[in-house]
């Protein structure tokens, strides 16, 4: 008697199941998932590898280019001295500091400012915490606007505050330093 193809392919797998138990369809199973995992997952990582050993190959290759042009790359303690401010332009500095919060609207009250000397005397560092007052958009334009004017200069933190949850000006203090130059006499 022949039966229709499902009902023989159900026969069968019954009688596998009966002869080998739990362990034909746990290795089906899991031959089943290696079938997906190689056709599926192993060439997205071989792709990934690739294009990673490509973006490496680019990079030493550019870099052979630099040296071999003579263009060296400078150790990035040599970059940072190169950026520092002279301290006799502190006062030059501080009113480039106050033109840039008029000119994005911020109001500043008053200024405390303390200088740090590297116990090395590599650098010099005044710290500035600016109380301003403005609204929210001025003051991230003010930030901005110090980051990329000065690159000698760096925001520390900023706070700030609002009494009502409306709109209305914002307060905020912000603490940055000017790096400088080390103090005339110290070692560089």
């Amino acid at each position: 008697m022949k039966l229709p193809e499902s009902s023989q392919l159900r026969l069968d797998l019954e009688i596998a199941f009966w002869r080998h138990g739990w362990r034909l369809p746990t290795a089906l199973l899991a031959l089943g998932l290696s079938l997906l995992v190689w056709l599926f997952w192993v060439p997205v990582q071989v792709a990934g590898a690739s294009r990673a050993a490509d973006q490496l190959q680019r990079a030493q290759h550019e870099n052979t280019n630099k040296v071999s042009t003579g263009e060296v790359l400078e150790p990035p303690l040599q970059v940072f001295r190169n950026a520092l401010l002279p301290q006799d332009g502190t006062t030059a500095q501080l009113r480039m500091v106050f033109q840039l919060a008029a000119n994005a609207g911020v109001t500043v009250a008053q200024v405390d400012m303390r200088r740090q000397v590297d116990a090395a005397g590599a650098y010099s560092q005044l710290q500035i915490v600016l109380p301003v007052r403005g609204d929210y958009l001025n003051i991230k334009r003010f930030c901005s606007d110090l980051l990329q004017g000065m690159p000698a200069l760096s925001i520390d933190q900023i706070v700030l505050k609002r009494e009502q949850a409306g709109t209305g000006p914002v307060e905020a203090q912000i603490s940055l330093s000017l790096w400088q130059e080390p103090v005339v006499g110290g070692t560089r």
